[in-house]
């Protein structure tokens, strides 16, 4: 049974995620820079001084998406359990799988990350955007952010004890290659004016074990 929480929070929740899912709706085939700040909040119909105390800028939409997708990602691993390289596919597949749908969120993401010192760090989930996103799934959802790298980590190790992956290759180092294929391999593809985002992916993948394989 869900814990019953305060009014306030619950509408404060609503509104949050009122706006993240209309600058989803909004972006479509544009650039995230193309969606203004008052259209998401007329589509939301909460205002801008509502937007910027969820989200100091425009751009924390992007990582908030970021959030959620991972989160999503876990629930489905826990949901239908995968390990290694097939867990790792499974990444690629859902980005795939949205570019459909929204092929200028991808490339708007690696555009802000350019831009970036750092990867930004992912907001923690209240309790109320908890109950709000994730109805009746709210024990597989972690308030605290999920970290992409780690899951890499997790992912490379699983597969180097299932001979998937040569044990000789550092995982740190493979790590920053899975970085290179999720992003790169978008950007490939859209850069060969194709929306076969998986072949790229599943190229990139065997390119990077063939190598592990023979190097």
């Amino acid at each position: 049974m869900n814990k019953k929480l305060p009014l306030r929070e619950i509408k404060k929740a609503r509104s949050k995620i009122a706006l993240f899912r209309a600058s989803i709706e909004l972006i479509g085939k544009k650039s995230f820079k193309e969606v203004k700040l008052e259209d998401i909040c007329e589509k939301a119909e909460v205002s801008k001084v509502t937007f910027f105390k969820f989200f100091p800028q425009k751009e924390d939409l992007l990582i908030y998406f970021m959030r959620l997708w991972l989160t999503d990602r876990l629930i489905d691993i826990k949901l239908h359990p995968k390990r290694g390289i097939e867990a790792i596919r499974h990444l690629f597949q859902s980005v795939a799988a949205s570019a459909k749908e929204m092929p200028g969120l991808m490339l708007s993401l690696i555009s802000f990350l350019s831009e970036a010192n750092m990867h930004p760090h992912m907001p923690t989930l209240s309790e109320a955007e908890i109950q709000i996103l994730y109805p009746g799934q709210e024990a597989l959802v972690d308030a605290e952010a999920p970290n992409l790298g780690l899951l890499f980590y997790r992912f490379i190790e699983e597969a180097k004890e299932d001979g998937d992956v040569p044990d000789r290759l550092p995982t740190d180092d493979l790590v920053k290659a899975m970085f290179t294929v999720f992003y790169g391999a978008y950007l490939t593809a859209h850069l060969y004016n194709s929306d076969q985002f998986m072949e790229f992916y599943d190229l990139h993948l065997r390119l990077l074990l063939s190598y592990g394989e023979n190097g």
